[in-house]
């Protein structure tokens, strides 16, 4: 049986006190993102996802990471923190003007010069960073849900064995299980882990952390 925590009242309070350590930088992004986004700050990854991913970067000694989605920059900066000085972040998005918002958090702090960021569609960058032979040691999944699978294809061109490559979203508000859910975006997510389950190129496994964390091992 599962032991999932109910998210009962306070207890997002309680793990930000005395479960993670948030860098006051990505409390700032965060805080402004539930405010001023509110309609869309599910976008945003939660704070332990966020301290998870910092995690995996330190135990794996990773210094390239490529993350397809930018919102508001949280996620980027999560990952710059966690890099050593050498280390890198490049983030592609298609929107201007959300990265505009991101960029004034990222120059608040020296590790924001860590950051990369590519302002395109992201099949064509991806495709772009084929062509020119790059390579990331962990990539993160957070953009629009239709091309996950194109995502995950060309990511995982894009790094050799052992890299480790994050989705987000992938419980879907924990409608994925519920078939009386038919909704396009509902579909696509649940098309999505079908293909992972199914893929003998990942180790993989969901994580039940804030809307579902799909985590893999290019094998």
């Amino acid at each position: 049986m599962f032991k999932t925590l109910d998210n009962f009242n306070g207890l997002e309070e309680y793990l930000l006190k005395f479960g993670l350590n948030e860098h006051t930088i990505q409390k700032e992004i965060r805080e402004f993102t539930d405010l001023q986004y509110s309609s869309r700050a599910i976008n945003q990854i939660s704070p332990d996802q966020a301290s998870l991913i910092q995690f995996i970067i330190k135990f794996s000694n990773i210094q390239n990471c490529l993350e397809i989605g930018t919102f508001t920059g949280y996620s980027a900066i999560t990952m710059a923190l966690a890099l050593p000085e050498n280390g890198s972040v490049t983030s592609i998005d298609n929107d201007k003007d959300i990265f505009e918002v991101a960029k004034k958090f990222w120059n608040k702090v020296k590790q924001g010069q860590k950051i990369d960021f590519i302002l395109s569609d992201g099949n064509e960058a991806l495709d772009n960073l084929i062509h020119e032979k790059r390579n990331f040691e962990l990539i993160f999944i957070d953009a629009d849900k239709q091309n996950y699978k194109n995502y995950f294809l060309k990511s995982l061109q894009l790094m050799s064995k052992d890299g480790i490559l994050i989705i987000d979203n992938t419980l879907w508000k924990g409608k994925v299980f519920d078939f009386k859910f038919q909704d396009d975006q509902t579909k696509y997510i649940r098309d999505f882990n079908q293909f992972v389950k199914n893929s003998k190129l990942v180790e993989s496994m969901i994580l039940p952390v804030a809307d579902g964390m799909t985590i893999c091992r290019k094998i």
